[in-house]
């Protein structure tokens, strides 16, 4: 991913964040948790910047050369080290009436094509769902929450 296009995903999803440049490790901290990401020259064109390397890490984590521990987790792409700074918004909002998909889990799961009410819908992929109706019983789900990819929006 270009340095550029990840700088400007991470300024659009977070405004306000302070993006710290030092030679070739950039880095940014947002609530607590630390950001940091190599930049390089692209191999096939050297004058494009490239993003890599992304690690996030709390601020007041410390590694130990005594103990083995390296503290932080590694991402695989520019993306999901953002979402774990800012997780993106919900699919559905907190009122919102939807149906179950006829994909495999769901169908697996049983709540394929039945209805259900979003009761809580915080940031991330889930939702807490009430089913409606005579579609009341409870389904496999842990404190009822369901996938929100596994659903589609009927009204709201």
């Amino acid at each position: 991913m270009k340095n550029e296009s990840f700088v400007k995903k991470l300024k659009k999803r977070i405004p306000g964040i302070e993006v710290v440049e030092d030679s070739h490790r950039w880095s940014a901290i947002h609530e607590g948790t630390l950001l940091t990401w190599r930049v390089s020259p692209k191999w096939d064109n050297p004058e494009v910047m490239q993003a890599q390397s992304f690690h996030t890490q709390g601020v007041d984590q410390e590694s130990d050369p005594y103990t083995d521990y390296y503290p932080g987790t590694f991402w695989a792409n520019g993306t999901q080290a953002i979402d774990r700074l800012c997780p993106p918004p919900n699919k559905f909002k907190a009122g919102q009436l939807v149906i179950g998909k006829q994909n495999k889990r769901a169908k697996r799961w049983g709540y394929a094509g039945r209805t259900a009410l979003v009761t809580k819908a915080p940031s991330g992929e889930q939702a807490v769902l009430q089913f409606v109706g005579a579609d009341a019983i409870e389904y496999k789900s842990h404190n009822n929450y369901y996938y929100t990819r596994d659903f589609d929006l009927v009204s709201g």
